[in-house]
């Protein structure tokens, strides 16, 4: 099967692009299924073989396919967090999604792929990334923070010492790769969120930048 544009399809795409009524489409997908010519994703979403075959950032394409398995929905958490080395990798890597629908999980021949729902008020905080001609979300890695922490219960203690020992000495956070610059875009989720969590954890992480200017601040006066 060749498409003139789209990446992933569906049902109604086979029926539009070839004339096709519904029945004579399921029989083409069937046989298109059985030869190899066509991968499915879910079902009822399919990406022709040669499409993914041939795609030179096999990368970008998994994290399109990512967004279209769940429309609404960005890709954010424990992947966003290991791209930019926040989180150690793990053996199995999953692209994890934040979604306004219900936590789901898929699993085909792209990859493994999570998604996770968040309330409506904290739905932001992600970037659009152009693959080919169309559009997907990706978290900023201030807002993957966020919600990887908002989704983690054992972040949700009132103890701001119990939280910082879960932040900084439990945790396998990477802080060192996470800047004051990325702080301050932090904190601007905190506050747009207006969550009694995470105004706990902002106080935390505050204060562990603020500790970190005085230790330099102090090697510098000593130097």
């Amino acid at each position: 099967m060749h498409f003139r544009a789209q990446i992933c399809v569906t049902k109604k795409d086979i029926m539009s692009e070839f004339h096709l009524n519904s029945q004579t489409a399921h029989g083409r997908i069937r046989r298109a299924l059985k030869n190899n010519s066509l991968l499915l994703l879910r079902k009822g979403l399919y990406v022709t073989t040669s499409s993914y075959l041939h795609e030179s950032n096999r990368i970008t394409l998994v994290e399109f396919i990512a967004s279209k398995l769940r429309t609404e929905s960005y890709i954010s958490l424990e992947y966003v967090l290991e791209k930019f080395k926040i989180l150690m990798p793990r053996s199995v890597r999953s692209i994890t999604s934040i979604t306004r629908g219900q936590t789901s999980t898929f699993e085909n021949f792209a990859g493994h792929f999570v998604y996770k729902n968040i309330k409506p008020s904290c739905y932001f905080g992600y970037e659009e990334v152009k693959f080919r001609d169309q559009i997907y979300h990706i978290a900023t890695k201030a807002k993957a923070l966020f919600d990887y922490l908002y989704l983690m219960p054992e972040f949700g203690s009132r103890s701001q010492k119990f939280l910082r020992v879960q932040l900084f000495e439990k945790s396998s956070l990477q802080w060192e790769n996470f800047s004051e610059e990325d702080f301050a875009l932090f904190e601007s989720c905190v506050w747009k969120s207006n969550s009694f969590k995470m105004m706990r954890l902002r106080q935390a992480i505050g204060e562990y930048f603020e500790s970190k200017k005085f230790d330099e601040w102090r090697r510098q006066l000593l130097a």
